[in-house]
């Protein structure tokens, strides 16, 4: 067991290691500065394991992000690296390798060695991947060994108020009457709202066509002009201009109703029973890694989850904490797959 001074120094490890090679001389604000001493008492405070020793020397732990710094995912494992630090007893190397539709970073995760000092971040696409792509350069199933499920960012679904629509009922009646029926935006296709809203269209009967873009950059505005009449998205890009009236909220595709959208309906309340569709975020490692060593693993990485910082860092951005353990982050791995094999074949998509 280390002792609250160990956990600090390890803490402030990170913080040292992070500054120079993520913020290039830039100054923190004194707001950042105040919440990240405060991530760092809060890590002095759990409980803690060495771990990566060699010869005395503490090897770092890198968190393979498989997307560009200042994203969601990349925010949620900078907020968790000086607690990670301190719980490890090692330097933390968040190594942001965007690109390939995540398969760079994920090849590279496992490519690294089973000495559980590598963690890939692992989002929807990991699930996805083996249905839409060709010849990928590893096994999802085989070469990863799953850690912690974290975190989900609900999806929420809304229409352009031009529909003259105001639930769910009254949306798939129209989507029947017109021919074509309503457009719906993606952010891409063979992505989680793409899939999802087949998945969507296959329960309820709705005729909906699907427009894909490249991200919400680009069919955000689309959306608030009309051009595309819906989109299932995440709170974050969709509820501030439903809050101002320009998109109106018809359900959440989560298992109960979110604080931040209390009035929205979930799916399952208005007759869609089962129906979920979020952007998740958890963590894998190498699985030739050593049970007990991922088991460690699997421990520090939920440990973030209680601590008051993160959660209320988590409520400002719409963020639902999960804290799934490895055998249960594995049992929905499976349910995903799943999913998104049959999404896949509703949406009538070949591997590329």
């Amino acid at each position: 067991m280390l002792s609250p001074r160990d956990t600090t120094l390890a803490a402030l490890r990170w913080q040292r290691q992070d500054r120079r090679e993520n913020t290039k001389g830039a100054h923190m604000t004194d707001q950042g500065a105040l919440f990240r001493r405060s991530l760092l008492a809060a890590a002095a405070a759990l409980p803690s394991a060495a771990f990566a020793q060699t010869g005395g020397s503490v090897r770092p732990v890198r968190i393979v992000v498989p997307f560009p710094g200042g994203g969601t995912m990349d925010l949620v494992a900078r907020l968790f690296a000086p607690i990670l630090s301190a719980q490890l007893g090692a330097p933390i190397v968040v190594d942001n390798r965007p690109g390939g539709g995540t398969v760079i970073a994920t090849q590279e995760a496992a490519r690294s060695a089973p000495d559980g000092t590598t963690l890939l971040m692992a989002a929807n696409s990991f699930t996805i991947n083996p249905f839409v792509q060709r010849s990928l350069p590893f096994d999802a199933e085989r070469d990863f060994a799953p850690l912690a499920h974290v975190a989900v960012l609900p999806h929420i679904l809304v229409v352009h108020p031009s529909l003259g629509v105001r639930d769910l009922q009254g949306l798939i009646a129209l989507s029947r009457s017109r021919p074509g029926g309503i457009s719906y935006a993606s952010y891409g296709t063979g992505t989680s709202n793409h899939l999802n809203t087949e998945i969507l269209k296959a329960r309820t009967g709705a005729e909906f066509t699907h427009v894909p873009y490249r991200g919400s950059g680009q069919w955000l505005p689309d959306l608030l002009e009309g051009r595309v009449q819906m989109v299932l998205a995440i709170l974050p890009e969709v509820l501030p201009p439903a809050r101002e009236g320009k998109l109106v909220p018809i359900a959440v595709a989560h298992e109960t109703r979110l604080t931040a959208a209390p009035d929205v309906p979930t799916f399952a309340e208005l007759g869609v029973a089962g129906f979920t569709s979020n952007s998740w975020f958890g963590f894998l490692t190498n699985a030739a890694v050593p049970e007990a060593q991922r088991a460690r693993l699997s421990e520090a990485l939920r440990a973030p989850l209680a601590v008051p910082e993160v959660r209320s860092r988590f409520a400002e951005l719409w963020i639902e904490p999960t804290g799934m353990d490895a055998a249960a982050f594995g049992a929905f791995l499976r349910a995903e797959r799943a999913q998104y094999a049959e999404a896949v074949r509703l949406a009538g998509l070949q591997p590329q």
